[in-house]
């Protein structure tokens, strides 16, 4: 049987747990190989869609968030993680689940923290199309 993370690949180094959240980026590189047909251009494109999926469903997470509007919240991070997997960035997708959890649960209790670090993959994400990707 192929080892199926052979080519899954962090961009910084620590353990990552989706109710301790890092800054940390995991990318399963088969699986946005696979959907970009092998096509660098495509690659850089659909995580560019991705950045953008993540900026409107966090500013509406946000806004959420302040008036407990758990429907919203856990749409919103549904629709992140699905976003997430779709392209192979399972560090996104592991805290879009959590908070997807927790709101369908009505308990933010790490709400903001998961937040910060939806924008901290936001910027992680951001980083590697500008510095990895050809524009």
């Amino acid at each position: 049987m192929p080892n199926k993370n052979r080519n899954r690949s962090f961009l910084s180094e620590s353990n990552f747990s989706p109710i301790h959240p890092t800054n940390d980026i995991e990318i399963d590189f088969d699986r946005l190989e696979e959907v970009s047909l092998g096509e660098v251009e495509l690659k850089s494109e659909l995580l560019v869609a991705l950045l953008e999926v993540i900026r409107l469903n966090l500013d509406a997470i946000k806004q959420a968030e302040a008036v407990n509007d758990y429907p919203t919240i856990a749409k919103c991070a549904h629709q992140l993680k699905g976003a997430a997997a779709n392209v192979g960035v399972s560090s996104l997708q592991a805290i879009a689940m959590e908070l997807e959890r927790q709101a369908k649960a009505e308990n933010l209790s790490s709400a903001t923290d998961l937040i910060m670090a939806l924008e901290s993959q936001r910027l992680g994400i951001q980083s590697y199309v500008s510095t990895q990707l050809p524009q």
